[in-house]
């Protein structure tokens, strides 16, 4: 196996300092070979070299349990968009079972993968769904997360119909996204803006909180 679960366990522990077990670890090192061996033909990643797989795909998902907590205690409905290869739904859905997640792609060729990865890592609480945010009417959610999908306002405008009273997006970005934070919708309020450090030698990270907030509109 090109991926070690306990070496995942392990660098999990290290850098994000909570404790995943030994069958969650497996299930992510599954995946890691699934996304690589998919990858040839499907174009899920320009990120092909196993360590940086680890970090910049699995740890970086994995950074919203430690540095979003708060959003995602308990039992949520998790709307994962623009999922791609399934980042970061399906590490969300491995560690977290208390979560339903739901991953929406318009592509149809990722949406075929995260099935057969979602399948294949026997992940019960997760399913895939091949579509345009904006046309997806049955469902509400508690968080809605999204990684390198659009900018801020694009990702409010296409999916601000799905969010539940009182939920969350969770926008992960890169730089900090100064701009698109001073371009938000007047009804939208900034709940929170976290520097992730977990892979910072790597690549820079930032976790945007966002909520819709109505008295807010003049």
């Amino acid at each position: 196996m090109l991926f070690d679960p306990i070496d995942i366990k392990e660098r999990v522990q290290e850098i994000l300092d909570f404790e995943v077990s030994l069958d969650e670890s497996q299930k992510l090192a599954t995946y890691a070979e699934l996304l690589l061996k998919w990858n040839a033909t499907y174009n899920l990643t320009s990120i092909e070299n196993p360590n940086d797989v680890i970090d910049l795909h699995l740890i970086d998902s994995l950074s919203l349990v430690k540095f979003a907590a708060k959003w995602l205690e308990g039992e949520k409905e998790v709307l994962d968009i623009g999922s791609g290869g399934g980042l970061p739904g399906i590490p969300l859905a491995i560690v977290k079972p208390s979560l339903d997640v739901t991953l929406i792609d318009a592509v149809q060729k990722k949406t075929i993968f995260q099935r057969q990865a979602i399948a294949m890592c026997k992940i019960n609480n997760a399913m895939a769904v091949h579509g345009r945010i904006e046309k997806m009417k049955d469902k509400n959610f508690d968080v809605i997360t999204c990684r390198a999908f659009s900018s801020l306002k694009e990702m409010i405008v296409l999916s601000r119909h799905l969010l539940k009273d009182n939920g969350v997006w969770i926008a992960m970005k890169g730089r900090m996204p100064t701009e698109e934070i001073s371009d938000l919708p007047k009804d939208i309020e900034l709940v929170d803006l976290i520097k992730v450090s977990a892979v910072e030698e790597k690549m820079q990270r930032h976790l945007i909180i966002l909520k819709m907030n109505e008295s807010k509109v003049c």
